[in-house]
């Protein structure tokens, strides 16, 4: 049987169609809180440091894991498991994006406030919207679609990327930063109309009997609108700012610890039935324990420091470059063009290749050559910087750079989906993702006071070293030769893994 050819024919469905579509929206609301804001402040004349510290309002992507297991526990009376998430997240984004077109960035510390607190909402209800979406992809995926669903996936997710990168900062050349916000919110209309036409997912055992919401889950749920609503107005009184953010975060993931670890263990052979949890602590516990319990503290633990190192040299470049190429004199339609041209046939090219590949080669042989190619990428903006600014390299930079994007998030998606077990996708998968935003978002946040330190030749060299501890953990967790972990299947013991 040929892998490629039947690669190619799962393409053929309305269910990739519709992945395309949800891939669209779960990456639309991506640069408007991070690259395309930047550009949005900078133009502002907001300083460097403010605008790459601005960074952190993504935390939310980072530290979704921790509401995670509500959408599993708790189902809206309307469209399923997943999808009634995905339209209730989507609504949110139209209206909190166009919210934020209303806005105007300054200087000003009460603007920059407000913004801020918009920014973490948007990015809070992407992250929610990630969540269902990536548990809804895992869930509808069979194993032979898998490589395919995570090229489509992704190939929607760039194109979003190109419509608020390339068609946002070309717009903003002609008209104010403010209609073109607008007309983003307008676009989050399509992964609306895409979960309506959505085919519906697995239903599990016991999902339209839940368990009623008891004492403790009350109290959880109480606990946590407190924790948000605190973050809120810590960020409207000034009592917080952006660099004060580790605060609650640091509380709130020493709570989740606590439930996690440190309460009473459930026996996994008694609930790893595919039904929905029925209380908030199996929510929690659960994922945890069987993803410990199936590889190992040791093996376990090496595999998430993997997920959180293995792109950091990308995320480092990810979240300054359009900062510099405009430093060194391009304009935003320069930027736009060329990402938006030839840079997404280069992400197109990475994002189907690597899918193919991907299905002919192998997982862990993909995570080697990918990681390989997306260090190697990292040189074309170091050139560019020791150059100044000339189209050839810009070109040369850009191509690269997208192509080795593609490559490598396909392989990316499709080894955390490898890692699930289909009773705990929501949480699971959420946790792996969380620990690949903390790369781009979090560890990558002092990225611009950085390079005013080094300078961009300097720090373009750095990114690169970032690059190898991903790397050095290969030979532990995908080794060239050995076959790649198998997707974990429910009702399941621990013998059987």
């Amino acid at each position: 049987m040929n892998p490629t050819r039947n690669f190619l024919q799962v393409f053929q469905s309305r269910k990739m169609a519709v992945l395309l579509f949800l891939g669209f929206s779960s990456g639309l609301p991506l640069f408007l809180t991070s690259k395309t804001l930047q550009l949005w402040m900078q133009d502002a004349k907001i300083d460097l440091g403010t605008i790459t510290l601005f960074s952190l309002v993504g935390v939310p992507y980072s530290l979704k894991f921790l509401w995670s297991p509500l959408l599993d526990r708790f189902v809206p009376p309307f469209l399923g498991r997943r999808r009634s998430w995905l339209i209730i997240t989507q609504i949110g984004l139209v209206l909190a994006i166009a919210t934020m077109a209303l806005q105007q960035p300054s200087q000003n510390l009460q603007s920059l406030q407000i913004l801020a607190i918009i920014a973490l909402i948007i990015t809070f209800l992407s992250a929610t919207q990630d969540i269902a979406g990536d548990a809804y992809r895992t869930d509808v995926l069979s194993p032979l679609e898998a490589g395919a669903g995570a090229s489509v996936w992704v190939l929607g997710y760039r194109m979003a990327l190109l419509v608020t990168g390339f068609l946002a900062f070309v717009l903003a050349d002609y008209i104010s930063w403010n209609a073109v916000y607008l007309i983003m919110a307008a676009f989050m209309g399509i992964g609306i109309i895409a979960t309506l036409f959505a085919p519906t997912e697995p239903v599990l055992e016991g999902e339209q009997s839940s368990a009623p919401i008891s004492a403790k889950d009350g109290i959880f749920l109480l606990l946590f609108a407190l924790l948000l609503a605190g973050l809120i107005g810590g960020l409207i009184t000034g009592y917080l700012s952006l660099d004060k953010l580790y605060l609650p975060i640091a509380g709130l993931l020493v709570f989740w610890i606590v439930a996690a670890f440190i309460l009473p263990k459930k026996q996994l052979n008694n609930v790893t039935e595919s039904r929905p949890p029925q209380s908030l602590q199996d929510a929690v516990v659960l994922p945890f324990q069987e993803f410990f319990g199936r590889f190992g503290v040791t093996q376990a633990s090496l595999i998430l420091a993997f997920i959180l190192l293995y792109k950091l040299g990308d995320s480092l470049v990810g979240i300054t470059a359009n900062l510099f190429l405009q430093e060194i004199g391009f304009s935003k339609t320069d930027i736009g063009a060329i990402q938006g041209g030839m840079g997404f046939f280069a992400t197109t090219v990475g994002v189907l290749a690597g899918g193919a590949i991907l299905t002919k080669i192998g997982m862990n042989r993909a995570l080697w050559i990918f990681g390989i190619l997306q260090l190697v990428s990292n040189l074309g903006y170091y050139a560019l910087a020791i150059a100044g600014k000339n189209y050839s390299l810009l070109v040369l930079a850009i191509n690269i750079e997208n192509l080795c994007a593609g490559l490598i998030t396909v392989v990316t998606v499709a080894y955390l989906m490898s890692l699930c077990n289909h009773s705990f996708t929501t949480t699971q998968f959420a946790l792996f993702s969380s620990l690949v935003a903390i790369s781009r978002d979090i560890i990558s946040a002092p990225a611009g006071q950085l390079a005013v330190v080094t300078g961009w030749s300097t720090f373009f060299l750095l990114s690169i070293v970032a690059a190898l501890p991903g790397l050095v953990l290969l030979p532990f967790i995908a080794p060239w030769n050995s076959p790649p972990i198998a997707m974990a299947k429910p009702g399941l013991n621990d013998d059987d893994y």
